[in-house]
């Protein structure tokens, strides 16, 4: 992987001063970073940005571990009490809350940290996401990715129709771009009852309204909202490829095949970058796709949409975190909020971002808008302009999901999309003749049996 022309200037200033800047004479504050990048390309990008916050700060040693995303809470907790707990974590924003819930975290920490970045720069939703009940909140919100409904822009102009932004237009552009007999879809939705299933059944049945459970842990899955959203995902599902479909399924659209498709911000470097999507490109995944030369019109043909409105407004995407941790310890708190403030400075932010352009979004509204940060390695962002980018961020304002509301987190809700309830309820009214009534009564009740884990 090619290193950010960014953190080539930081590795530079890092030999040059580190020759200039003398050693401290009294002992340093060593605090310990733990990250859910834990490849080897990412954790270099975290170490060089380590290295250059030590060198403007002497007296601050940070320790870097990478920690898997589905171990870290174990990890925690078995180290909660000694020496080695971390002093500051990153990871998703629902594990940042799910610490906060067990006392762990230094929410004032967190507050002193957004207010020094400018809480007014946050796009809203992330905040939201970290805020508990009594309004403090319990992280800072880091990166993310956003998913939502890319289209053929220029297919939609020449037919006349409106943006697949309301339940009602997105129907009505998958019907009438459905033309099988020549080799043509409407919509790439999950039928495979997985997890891509569930995120595009979340995103739609949050913009009708459904929730799962509410905060004192009842079930209220089974609603007429749920039943009404299952019926669409079904009508939905008669305009996707045939076969169970799963993300893979981008291919049609990357082949001029499709007309929409649900998709995170991970997309974007295929539709922009041909190395990037030759695997996108060729015949070997599907029967019906003979291979296609990449269109270099494609990105900028393509719109998208992050907010989907069914009766009320709803985003979709997952939200990275710092979450400071107590320690007991002023002073290491400290050197721990002049950390994450320096991880948010331009040059080290965008290094930051750029290690997966697309699938780490920045949080902050400047920094989106800002020319380093169009200027990525792989050259994906050029491939796009600012006003199409903030459009795209704009589903940070609206983010939603099962597992977070009113400041608190749901456990019960991680632990229904563990289970795979979602996939299993999909599959029954796609392949087995199941009423969407039915396959929602069944979900609820296999919902009400699933303690949640601690």
């Amino acid at each position: 992987m090619s290193q950010p022309k960014t953190l080539i200037r930081w590795k530079t200033l890092l030999v040059c001063l580190v020759l200039l800047i003398p050693i401290p004479s009294v002992a340093a504050t060593s605090i310990t970073f733990w990250t859910t990048e834990t490849s080897q390309d990412r954790q270099a990008v975290v170490r060089y940005l380590a290295d250059v916050f030590m060198i403007f700060n002497p007296d601050i040693i940070v320790k870097i571990r990478g920690v898997g995303e589905n171990s870290m809470a174990e990890e925690l907790a078995r180290v909660r009490n000694s020496d080695s707990c971390p002093d500051l974590v990153g990871c998703a924003s629902n594990l940042v809350v799910a610490l906060s819930n067990q006392g762990w975290v230094n929410c004032p920490g967190a507050e002193k940290c957004i207010d020094s970045i400018g809480s007014g720069r946050f796009y809203a939703g992330t905040l939201r996401r970290l805020q508990l009940a009594d309004g403090e909140h319990c992280g800072v919100p880091f990166n993310g990715w956003v998913q939502g409904i890319w289209y053929r822009k220029d297919w939609f102009e020449k037919r006349g129709l409106a943006p697949p932004d309301t339940w009602e237009n997105i129907l009505k552009a998958a019907r009438a771009f459905h033309d099988p007999q020549q080799g043509r879809y409407g919509i790439l939705i999950g039928t495979k009852g997985d997890a891509y299933a569930e995120q595009v059944f979340t995103h739609l049945a949050l913009s009708a309204g459904v929730k799962e459970v509410t905060r004192d842990g009842t079930v209220v899955f089974d609603s007429p909202q749920t039943v009404k959203t299952v019926a669409f995902y079904n009508e939905l599902a008669r305009y996707t490829p045939p076969g169970h479909q799963t993300w893979r399924g981008r291919d049609y659209y990357l082949q001029g095949k499709m007309a929409m498709m649900f998709y995170s911000t991970f997309i974007m470097d295929d539709l922009a970058i041909p190395a990037i999507a030759g695997d996108s490109l060729t015949g070997e995944h599907f029967k019906e796709l003979k291979g296609a030369p990449f269109d270099y019109q494609l990105s900028s043909n393509t719109g998208f949409v992050s907010t989907i409105t069914g009766t009320e407004k709803a985003s979709f995407g997952v939200l990275h975190a710092l979450g400071l941790m107590k320690t007991g310890d002023a002073v290491r708190e400290e050197a721990t909020e002049r950390f994450v403030k320096f991880l948010f400075t331009k040059d080290a932010y965008i290094s930051w971002l750029h290690m997966v352009p697309g699938g780490m979004m920045p949080v902050l509204r400047d920094i989106a808008m800002h020319e380093t940060f169009f200027r990525d390695p792989q050259g994906v962002f050029q491939n796009y302009s600012r006003q199409r980018v903030e459009s795209i961020l704009l589903g940070f304002d609206s983010l939603k999901c099962f597992c977070f509301s009113d400041g608190q987190l749901m456990p019960q809700a991680t632990q229904i999309s563990a289970e795979g309830v979602i996939g299993d309820m999909l599959n029954a009214t796609l392949y087995e003749g199941v009423s969407p009534r039915e396959a929602v009564a069944w979900a609820a009740e296999r919902m009400r049996l699933i303690q949640p884990s601690n």
